[in-house]
């Protein structure tokens, strides 16, 4: 499942009542193909624009372990990798 699925399955979650339903996303924001920050433009998309864990302070790697998903440093950009995402629902 990709960044704009979870932003969507987010905005669902909301409309069956959960309106405390907030997703963290993986590493920078990728929702849109070209970033109007970097041309030192406001958010182009910022309804969908999510934070990273890692920006929040949350230990992304602990976390996965603490729930039962297995998770390495990686010793070279060409080794695979899992991304994680993390939804809370109150």
């Amino acid at each position: 499942m990709g960044a704009m699925e979870l932003i969507d399955l987010e905005g669902e979650m909301f409309k069956d009542g959960y309106y405390k339903a907030f997703v963290f996303l993986a590493g920078p924001c990728d929702v849109c193909k070209e970033c109007g920050r970097v041309t030192g433009d406001a958010c182009r998309d910022r309804y969908r624009a999510r934070p990273s864990m890692e920006a929040c302070g949350i230990d992304v790697f602990q976390t996965a372990r603490n729930n039962g998903f297995h998770i390495e440093t990686l010793r070279d950009r060409t080794e695979p990798r899992n991304t994680f995402c993390l939804m809370l629902v109150d």
